[in-house]
């Protein structure tokens, strides 16, 4: 069996040319061309992740930058006494325009600084695969300087989308619960989408169509052409505070958030939270009580679903988000609460030059 084996280094042109047409991610790019000589004269300098420029009927300019979350996981599964894990982490980043990296918080986008020598991404001991892309504003004079970086504060969520006849759109839902379309270039028009009078709570790219959900709990599809809205269930109705729109396994879940204050100026609130999903027929709402091993994620730009066995950090069956300064844990088994003040979603080694184990 020995005899057949056939060195990396001496696998014909013709394959390692196969191989780089399946380089799907700018880091899958950087891994490929850091291996040799011949490998960098196949595969040329990863293309910048896109970023947009806009211009509104004010005159205010702002970039559009791309973020995106990786699954990472070891090269060799970790071995315990008793079995074997394929367990991952997960990281967000942000592509500058030179190419460099900027690590982010998962849920509020923050910038998370790292001192040498844990400024530096180890990446050699690690599969890495692209997950979920996402999409921020920020004001057009600061986008090449990090340090300065100021988020478009009065943006809630983006969603890019190419529409026939017009090229690329942004779809935009504003901290006043407005959606507006914005032409992606110079000269926009901004269109305010739907009733004028009627406020939105989220907004998603789901199964190539653009949704919103107002604050009844009406989910609505985008028409892309002419930006009518098309209703997608009844009224929720429910008298939850905040709705989010979630992805999970080709279905498409609401999440109803309810939360008070116990008392006038209290940190603490009282919080709780439903998920419900629309019937085959459009007709009526159904209360899901049980997500399996699958936990949502409610992001900043982006909200999703991952596998929990897969991921450390993570509890079956929950609902992960971001309120006043405190990652919260939601279970629906039982609506328990946690305050986490770290979730262990990144390998604990991934700045240490001997990556993990």
């Amino acid at each position: 069996m020995g005899d057949n084996l056939v060195e990396w280094v001496n696998l014909p042109l013709e394959l390692w040319l196969v191989i780089s047409k399946n380089m799907n991610t700018t880091i899958d790019v950087i891994r490929f061309r850091s291996i040799c000589n011949l490998l960098r004269s196949i595969l040329p300098l990863p293309l910048q992740s896109p970023s947009y420029r806009l211009r509104t009927l004010d005159d205010k300019f702002w970039q559009l930058v791309q973020t995106k979350i990786y699954r990472l996981e070891p090269l060799i599964p970790t071995c315990s006494s008793n079995s074997i894990s394929n367990k991952g982490w997960i990281i967000k980043v942000e592509e500058s325009k030179s190419g460099k990296l900027r690590h982010l918080d998962v849920l509020t986008n923050a910038s998370i600084t790292h001192t040498y020598p844990f400024n530096v991404l180890d990446f050699m001991n690690l599969r890495v695969r692209e997950l979920f892309q996402a999409y921020n504003f920020y004001s057009s004079k600061y986008v090449c300087h990090w340090t300065t970086f100021q988020p478009g504060n009065d943006v809630n969520k983006v969603v890019l989308f190419p529409v026939e006849g017009r090229g690329q759109m942004a779809f935009v839902l504003n901290k006043d619960k407005k959606m507006r379309v914005c032409n992606v270039g110079y000269n926009n028009l901004i269109i305010v989408v739907g009733d004028g009078n009627r406020v939105y709570d989220d907004l998603i790219l789901y199964m190539g169509k653009v949704y919103v959900v107002d604050t009844n709990g009406i989910i609505f599809r985008i028409n892309c052409s002419s930006f009518a809205l098309v209703q997608s269930s009844p009224p929720l109705n429910s008298g939850g505070k905040k709705k989010y729109l979630v992805e999970s396994n080709g279905r498409l879940f609401v999440v109803d958030m309810y939360y008070e204050r116990k008392r006038l100026n209290a940190y603490d609130s009282n919080i709780d939270t439903s998920v419900l999903i629309v019937d085959n027929d459009l007709s009526r709402w159904l209360h899901v009580s049980d997500l399996g091993d699958d936990q949502f994620v409610l992001g900043k730009d982006s909200n999703f679903s991952l596998s929990a066995k897969d991921y450390y950090g993570f509890e079956r069956n929950c609902i992960y988000f971001h309120c006043r300064n405190k990652i919260v844990c939601i279970s629906l088994n039982n609506s328990e609460i946690k305050y986490v003040d770290h979730i262990s979603w990144l390998c604990p080694t991934l700045f240490n030059f001997n990556g993990c184990h």
